[in-house]
């Protein structure tokens, strides 16, 4: 930004001394939806699938209460079902960034319990080339209610049979000087979604999801979208213990975001596209916008003034 452009940045853990009012320009975590801001002319959401419903309710109030009615813009390589639906139903503006800045080749593969012994020499191969792994759990400690070993249980195994293995988690104080050390030196990072955004890792070749089907497509987009940064030859396997998944095996066959959150919108329809309390889910009764994609288009031709194929002209 130019020098006469002043910025802040905006976190739980900063601590900003000066009134907001000061600076023309705010960056920040969700910590800023909890201070007094200033009225603004703009305002840009970035990951916008990871905000929860509450988060979503005070960026409503602050684009919408104040006196300025601020532009308002979000990005999403994967939206919700909900933002999805408002897409679909025009209640929304928005545009597509279809252009990737380099092709990405990720293969994605669907394993279970019998596959681990062949997981295992993939790992062994890529490491030997010098790429690294990552192994993301669904928890850090046991639970009983989880049919998925966790991080403290499945370590042992790794840290017996590879070397330069590191261990991080959400919690973990160290989290960003263990990312920084597997970065420069690892080659078997264990860890749960916290790894979903943060350090980029050029070297990262494979992405191991215990427990794939616990997790949002979004998730497992993101998740995949670790690998393969820098053009390198990807892979993602998605370890579950279901006996057939029909959501894993589609997700699996596509790389692009919009055609998982189609998915996402398909599976866990679209919420309540009016008042956004429910994010996903069906909240109409007659008509949803995932599975009633015909007649929507109709409404949505009448509504501009065109000429739907399904009219027939007599």
């Amino acid at each position: 930004l130019p020098l006469h452009v002043k910025s802040v940045l905006v976190t739980q853990e900063s601590d900003v001394k000066e009134n907001l009012e000061a600076f023309d320009f705010m960056i920040g975590t969700h910590a800023l939806l909890y201070k007094e801001l200033p009225q603004c002319a703009l305002v840009m959401v970035d990951e916008q699938h990871r905000f929860g419903t509450k988060q979503r309710s005070l960026l409503s109030a602050l684009v919408s209460q104040k006196a300025w009615h601020p532009h308002y813009i979000q990005f999403s390589a994967t939206p919700i079902p909900r933002t999805l639906s408002m897409i679909q139903s025009s209640l929304v503006d928005f545009s597509f960034i279809k252009m990737l800045p380099y092709p990405k080749d990720i293969s994605t593969h669907v394993i279970s319990k019998q596959h681990f012994k062949d997981l295992v020499a993939h790992i062994h191969a890529e490491i030997a080339k010098k790429h690294q792994c990552i192994i993301v759990y669904p928890l850090v400690e046991e639970s009983e209610v989880i049919n998925y070993q966790s991080i403290e249980e499945g370590r042992g195994f790794w840290e017996k049979n590879f070397e330069g293995v590191y261990v991080t988690y959400g919690k973990d104080k160290n989290k960003e000087e263990i990312l920084e050390a597997f970065k420069e030196k690892g080659n078997l990072l264990i860890s749960t979604t916290v790894v979903e955004v943060g350090i980029s890792l050029p070297r990262l070749s494979t992405i191991v999801i215990v427990g794939a089907e616990r997790l949002g497509l979004a998730s497992l987009h993101q998740l995949r979208g670790r690998v393969s940064r820098n053009g390198l030859k990807g892979y993602c396997f998605l370890y579950t213990n279901l006996a057939k998944s029909e959501r894993l095996e589609k997700f699996s066959q596509t790389l692009d975001g919009f055609e998982i959150a189609e998915l996402d919108l398909k599976y866990r329809q679209g919420g309540d596209v009016v008042e956004g309390s429910i994010q996903s889910g069906k909240k109409l009764v007659w008509f949803e916008v995932g599975s009633d994609e015909e007649i929507l288009k109709e409404a949505k031709s009448r509504i501009e003034g065109t000429q739907s194929p399904l009219v027939q002209r007599s």
